[in-house]
């Protein structure tokens, strides 16, 4: 199975909070874990996490830069609370995906340590040619993406941008602004499957994954479809859900949870996703307060097979922003991404969606909200 780097989506797609979220698995020899009976529960939890989540704002932080330097695509800015490190972003080789994403020119990430500390208290994305530090004044924007909460990294519920202009010498003052972030901690993961042997044997599959964490509780709420011809017996499943919920502990770098009597350990990386003893992300990091809907549909046709998946994302931010993706992989073609961002509204049951062009779409809410339909599509929530 083949997997896809979140990194890759990030720089392609840098606005695409869920591009990365694609774990994508091709014509391998070993297919996705097959969904379980609809409506399974564990401990008698039926209420996701997301849906009681809180939020909570956590102070600026100013910061006052003593020196900065710059070595080997990386620059560090020493101040007198913890020390920035800014690290360029190499090409990366090209996806199909949509052009409505930004694409910045130059940039790559960057992380602040508070002073003393092991592990980045924040993190994002800046843009800006760090190469001139210490030649030139520099200017760069920065985005804050991430936060330690509790000992985990965590996605901010709203992103928050930081401008300052390094100076070729001297000192300067910056400020991390306040930013808010959500008591739930949540990852999502998609797969895409679509293998072919012969006419008697062959399988397609289309999964979305949401795994929520707060405290010592973990959930996972799963929604797709797959069918498959082994031996000439068909097996389908159609628009079936999951959801379970366990324990789980977060030491030393390690997640582990339960659930279905299953025990599994994931790897948190410097980026905050879960990667597999492989070193493969798995499951990639997102905030538990966005509203996340998924519709999955795959066509057994032979070697013709085919596997689609619709998602729409809607951030719970000031800005009301989100994402709205495509995307479909076949048994001889490589997956295929169009992903458009957002802003929109909500009125009663009404979601009105504009995208970059200005032109719109009109989304409507089932009355608990537990499905989206747009476009004649029905979505399910994660």
């Amino acid at each position: 199975m083949k997997k896809v780097s979140r990194k890759i989506f990030g720089l392609l797609a840098a606005s695409a909070l869920f591009a990365g979220a694609f774990v994508s698995c091709s014509n391998g020899s070993d297919s996705p874990s097959a969904l379980a009976a609809t409506g399974t529960t564990q401990n008698g939890t039926t209420t996701p996490l997301a849906d009681s989540a809180t939020v909570k704002e956590v102070a600026q932080v100013a910061t006052s830069v003593t020196s900065a330097s710059y070595s080997s695509n990386t620059a560090t800015l020493s101040a007198s609370n913890g020390t920035y490190v800014f690290t360029g972003t190499a090409a990366q080789p090209n996806i199909a995906i949509s052009a409505d994403a930004a694409q910045p020119s130059s940039g790559g990430t960057w992380k602040f340590t508070e002073t003393n500390a092991t592990s980045p208290k924040y993190m994002g994305s800046y843009t800006g040619d760090i190469s001139t530090i210490g030649s030139s004044d520099t200017a760069l924007n920065l985005k804050v993406e991430k936060i330690l909460n509790n000992g985990l990294l965590t996605a901010v519920v709203e992103k928050k941008d930081i401008s300052m202009t390094v100076p070729t010498s001297g000192t300067f003052d910056a400020t991390i602004p306040a930013v808010k972030v959500s008591s739930v901690t949540s990852y999502l993961a998609s797969k895409l499957w679509a293998s072919y042997n012969s006419n008697q044997h062959y399988e397609v599959a289309s999964i979305f994954e949401r795994l929520n964490v707060s405290g010592n509780k973990i959930e996972l709420t799963q929604f797709g479809s797959q069918k498959k011809l082994i031996d000439g017996k068909q097996d389908d499943k159609n628009n079936d859900s999951l959801f379970a919920s366990g324990p789980c502990t977060i030491a030393n770098g390690q997640f582990e949870g339960t659930l279905f009597n299953k025990t599994k350990t994931f790897k948190i990386d410097a980026d905050g996703d879960l990667v597999d003893d492989k070193g493969d992300k798995y499951y990639i990091l997102t905030s538990g307060s966005y509203m996340v809907y998924a519709n999955a549909t795959v066509t057994l046709d032979g070697a013709n097979s085919v596997a689609k998946q619709k998602v729409v994302m809607l951030n719970d931010d000031s800005g009301k922003t989100g994402q709205v993706m495509d995307s479909q992989r076949t048994v001889n073609a490589s997956k295929t991404i169009n992903l458009k961002d957002i802003t929109y509204s909500i009125d009663g049951n009404k979601v009105t969606l504009t995208f970059s062009d200005k032109s719109t779409q009109t989304a409507t809410f089932s009355t608990d909200r537990k499905t989206l339909t747009l476009d004649g599509v029905v979505y399910t929530k994660l």
